[in-house]
């Protein structure tokens, strides 16, 4: 605080007596000061009788500070701490002070008219007094919006800190400390709802961290039911912050808040990831959870709930990137292997054929004069080498893709599959077509190949008499169903048979389908048949 105006100085020591009167009632002078501030001001009126010591220490130290003023020129501004009004809006910090000069005039005035002092004293100890009030509340001000700013500086920081951790267990941890740390609170405790049980993922207390992990080592989980009628459900369900100070034995979920501590228990409800419960509670005897507070929650549990969410879908991302890496992957390898495939028929079949005619129609050449029949032998064997060879090239280039897509269309080209299929291997075959022609060009061969190898898997593994193909468009997907009457097979165990090299058939179908946007079911019992049913997104719908 600046010094005082020169011009108005203080007190002679003449009247230093009166100063002591001040002195001797100065007790008097606070308790009076302490009851007009709960008579005058909401918030005091509502702090416990425990906290009066607080306010005294405050009055106090606010009368002495006034009595030096009197006395000397100019007190030191650090002489009351203006910490102690932190809980505080600005409104109510100066209307304090203001109720704490109207009293302490009325005791000078009543205390020196008494005494007998002159009324041209008592008026420049106003003057002094006013002074003092706008100097304290000018100053007060001040350090209030400092302190606000440098809140707030805390806040935004934390929350680009929560909104920026991409690590699950760091982001829990953040959230509680951060309620901790920043915003003030004694104690924080995140509980996550799945399946109306509340369990908490996180715990901090300030001042004890054993406490939040005794809170997590427990393991325990609340049971929330929207019937229910207690704070926690009311917070959770509604949904909307409650606010209440703890009786004795009082039980918050499975917590016991200290008592006199006030508590908050905040909904946290991202979209997409589990729903939440953010549980705080003050010191006890500590600051109230005022409107203030109630929004700074509120735009705090709005900010961790995007965390929450927003790690979820970053994890999905994550994995979905592992996956599609995974794919694509297993997808130049089947490439390669497809390339391998056919270099080795090219060389198997091929090759040798038109190395047989090379030789044959070398043959055909030497006896071409000298034996003329046996060279027409050759000739002959020559033109049926070279029909054997583009048998063997169409075969190849039929399996690469079916000629039959291409001219008859999938539904068709499945048709005559069948049979063929039925044909070779005894295997009885009935179909039951739909959708197919729904189908984009794209998708055609990539599903003809997911029937071709479902079918292989039926006559390698299945020993069945029978099998049923079923296609239809269901709720805007392409639904293909193939069921045998086979042995069947355990599918909880598919996942160790396919680590040791067993049922990659099923693999290479599950990898066309993920790579098609779609998924595989596999139902299956040892005894009573296998049903794969491979389900395609259509894009634009599809009827149900």
């Amino acid at each position: 605080m600046s010094d005082l105006d020169p011009e108005v100085r203080v007190l002679a020591p003449l009247y230093s007596s009166a100063l002591e009167l001040l002195r001797e009632r100065l007790d008097d002078i606070v308790e009076d000061i302490l009851r007009n501030l709960k008579e005058s001001i909401p918030v005091f009126a509502q702090v416990p009788a425990q906290y009066d010591s607080t306010l005294r220490e405050v009055a106090l130290a606010a009368c002495n500070y006034l009595l030096r003023l009197l006395e000397e020129e100019s007190v030191a501004e650090g002489d009351i701490k203006w910490g102690d009004f932190r809980g505080l809006e600005l409104e109510e910090i100066l209307h304090s002070f203001q109720v704490g000069s109207e009293v302490a005039w009325r005791w000078i005035k009543r205390t020196w008219s008494e005494a007998g002092y002159p009324l041209e004293e008592t008026l420049k100890a106003a003057e002094l007094l006013w002074r003092f009030y706008f100097s304290v509340t000018d100053s007060v001000a001040r350090e209030f919006i400092r302190q606000r700013q440098e809140s707030a500086d805390r806040f935004n920081d934390l929350l680009n800190r929560i909104r920026t951790v991409r690590e699950g267990e760091e982001l829990l941890r953040l959230i509680t400390m951060g309620a901790c740390d920043v915003l003030g609170y004694r104690r924080a405790v995140l509980f996550l709802v799945e399946r109306e049980m509340m369990t908490p993922v996180s715990a901090a207390d300030r001042e004890d961290q054993a406490w939040g992990k005794s809170i997590l080592d427990e393991e325990k989980k609340y049971p929330l039911s929207p019937m229910a009628d207690n704070l926690v459900t009311r917070a959770f369900y509604e949904p909307s912050i409650k606010v209440s100070k703890a009786e004795d034995g009082e039980r918050v979920a499975f917590l016991t808040p200290s008592r006199e501590a006030h508590f908050a228990l905040v909904p946290v409800k991202p979209e997409g990831s589990p729903s939440g419960l953010l549980y705080v509670e003050t010191e006890p005897l500590g600051k109230f959870i005022r409107k203030r507070e109630v929004e700074l929650l509120s735009a705090y549990a709005e900010a961790a709930g995007m965390a929450l969410e927003n790690l979820r879908l970053y994890r999905e991302l994550e994995t979905k990137r592992k996956i599609m890496d995974n794919l694509m992957s297993r997808v130049n390898t089947a490439h390669e292997e497809e390339r391998a495939r056919i270099a080795r028929e090219l060389h198997d079949s091929v090759a040798q054929s038109l190395l047989k005619i090379i030789y044959a129609a070398g043959f055909a050449l030497d006896f071409l004069k000298e034996n003329p029949p046996l060279a027409v032998d050759e000739i002959n064997e020559v033109q049926q080498r070279a029909k054997d060879c583009l048998g063997e090239l169409r075969a190849i280039m039929s399996n690469l893709r079916p000629t039959s897509l291409d001219i008859l269309g999938l539904k068709e080209t499945v048709l005559r599959y069948a049979e063929q299929f039925e044909e070779e291997y005894a295997i009885s075959v009935s179909v039951d077509l739909e959708g197919l022609e729904s189908l984009p060009p794209s998708a055609e061969l990539p599903v003809f190949r997911i029937l071709q190898e479902e079918l292989t898997n039926v006559r390698k593994h299945s020993n069945a008499g029978s099998v049923h193909i079923r296609s239809q468009l269901s709720q805007g997907d392409f639904v293909l169903a193939v069921e045998d009457d086979g042995v069947g097979f355990d599918p909880h165990m598919l996942e160790a048979e396919q680590e040791s090299g067993k049922q990659l058939g099923l693999m290479a179908i599950r990898e066309r389908v993920e790579l098609l946007g779609g998924d595989m079911r596999i139902d299956s019992t040892p005894g009573m048949g296998t049903r794969i049913t491979v389900r395609i997104p259509m894009v634009g719908g599809g009827e149900g």
